[in-house]
């Protein structure tokens, strides 16, 4: 079953060892935010990149298998305010 976890601020670590995400939600604020999934931390390999506009609508994905990290799952978040929502395996 699929655990949600949100990240605000600079983004962070969803999950410090591998695992399964199904969806990725981005949710802005007052400005523009970006999201990024990355597989292997801060620096990790990024697999998803999302954009939403200043006080746009939130902007969701959802994959129709859930994708493989090797690693950690963590999302990088710019954008003051913005929320990024993962759920995962």
């Amino acid at each position: 079953m699929a655990v949600l976890k949100e990240v605000t601020g600079a983004g962070g670590e969803i999950k410090a060892t591998g695992g399964y995400v199904s969806a990725v939600v981005l949710t802005p604020a007052a400005v523009a935010a970006t999201a990024e999934l990355r597989d292997g931390g801060a620096t990790g390999t990024v697999l998803l990149t999302l954009k939403a506009t200043i006080g746009g609508l939130s902007v969701p994905v959802s994959f129709p298998r859930p994708v493989g990290l090797a690693t950690d799952i963590y999302v990088t978040l710019d954008g003051e305010g913005a929320l990024c929502s993962v759920a995962y395996e």
